[in-house]
């Protein structure tokens, strides 16, 4: 059921640095379990999204009171530590067409419809910038039974599983432009 309280995207800015860090110290302990590609604090973010290019960040807001609701960073390429996994399914890599996601909702919007939507916002991005294809970063967690229902109906596909602190399941979304 969508949330009925209206919201909107847009790429991070540097402005919205403070929300997003806010965002983050709210995040669950389960979210934040599930969701690990940089640290929660201001100096992570800014090393990922003002001293890099090759870090995107997303956000979903709320209309309302204009408080960070989603968030999802995004790699241009992929993570070199995972290219040999990614080979062994038969995908040949290209940091020029692929790049690397990794999502988060806030519990109280989550099985709202925020996170399908603000993907759906970043792939309209992603295939402008010319980007054909989209890997989970660290896959999902496979006890995670809600996240792979989540990937697997915005059309993610499963190419298998590895072990880091738990069974995982990397996926991936191909892109192909029309």
């Amino acid at each position: 059921m969508r949330h009925t309280i209206p919201y909107s995207f847009k790429k991070l800015e540097p402005s919205d640095l403070d929300r997003l860090c806010s965002y983050l110290e709210k995040l669950g302990p389960e979210t934040r379990r599930r969701f690990g590609p940089h640290g929660f604090d201001r100096n992570s973010l800014e090393n990922l999204f003002i001293h890099q290019q090759e870090f995107l960040g997303y956000v979903a807001t709320n209309d309302e009171n204009n408080e960070i609701i989603a968030y999802c960073v995004l790699k241009k390429g992929y993570l070199e530590h995972d290219s040999f996994r990614f080979h062994s399914y038969g995908l040949t890599l290209d940091h020029a067409t692929d790049c690397t996601f990794a999502p988060s909702v806030a519990e109280e919007w989550q099985g709202k419809g925020v996170g399908g939507e603000l993907t759906n916002f970043i792939i309209g991005d992603l295939k402008e910038m010319g980007f054909r294809r989209i890997l989970l970063w660290g896959g999902v967690q496979s006890d995670n039974h809600q996240a792979l229902r989540y990937y697997e109906k915005l059309g993610f596909r499963r190419l298998g599983q590895f072990e880091y602190f738990g069974m995982n399941d990397d996926m991936c979304l191909d892109m192909f432009h029309e």
